[in-house]
């Protein structure tokens, strides 16, 4: 065996072994944002699709509440979201909404009416698939199929029987809708053990971080510090 291969062998198990999500290599928009052509490519620790405004350092510091609108699902013909029920569609939606409203609520006040100060955050799920429960714990357990999985996240950015997601989201003045930020974005499921025995679990997990995500990246922008 070459070094080469090797070496992406003990990258790909250490890295599928210790990540709980990882962000996929690229994501299809689905026509929730519309506006596609105002996002660019996202850089480092970046959404894969992210847009901001130019002035956004300085028009954060205006907004001290948030209105968060329920989360939808966007579905178009080849999403992954067109094969779950009706039962696990609304469990995805209220835990993504319950997951930001948690995260944001420590630093600002989560008002329903539009005002002054007010900026509105608009979410999506475009694809949603949840992991194949026992296959996917069989492949994380011998080193062979753990490496294997660890090649085909690399190269196509998700394991062996994880579960993956999509979103988009946009924040924008509650009055005049002008965007400050825009993303479009795609996890998938690691081969660590949390959340492993829940075939929502991992999807779950993507959830948690983008709202975690969003906490910080909104932190930045008040002080003035967010990455363009």
């Amino acid at each position: 065996m070459n070094k080469k291969l090797l070496t992406i062998l003990s990258v790909s198990m250490f890295v599928t072994g210790c990540a709980t999500t990882y962000q996929a290599n690229e994501v299809e928009p689905a026509g929730f944002l519309g506006a596609y052509h105002m996002l660019k490519e996202g850089g480092n620790d970046q959404a894969l699709m992210v847009y901001h405004h130019p002035d956004v350092n300085k028009l954060c510091k205006n907004y001290n509440k948030v209105l968060l609108e329920p989360i939808t699902i966007w579905v178009k013909a080849e999403s992954s979201v067109v094969d779950v029920s009706a039962e696990d569609r609304q469990y995805l939606k209220n835990y993504l909404y319950q997951s930001v409203k948690k995260s944001l609520g420590s630093d600002y006040q989560l008002v329903t009416q539009p005002g002054a100060g007010v900026m509105r955050i608009r979410g999506a799920i475009t694809e949603a698939e949840g992991s194949m429960i026992a296959l996917d714990a069989l492949t994380s357990i011998h080193p062979g199929t753990v490496a294997m999985s660890g090649i085909k996240q690399m190269a196509l950015g998700s394991g062996s029987f994880v579960g993956e997601t999509a979103v988009e989201f946009s924040i924008e003045d509650s009055i005049t809708r002008k965007p400050l930020m825009m993303g479009v974005d795609k996890r998938a499921g690691g081969k660590n053990w949390v959340k492993k025995f829940n075939s929502w679990g991992k999807v779950e997990a993507s959830y948690d971080y983008w709202a975690d995500k969003l906490k910080t990246r909104l932190a930045e922008c008040r002080a003035g510090k967010l990455a363009m």
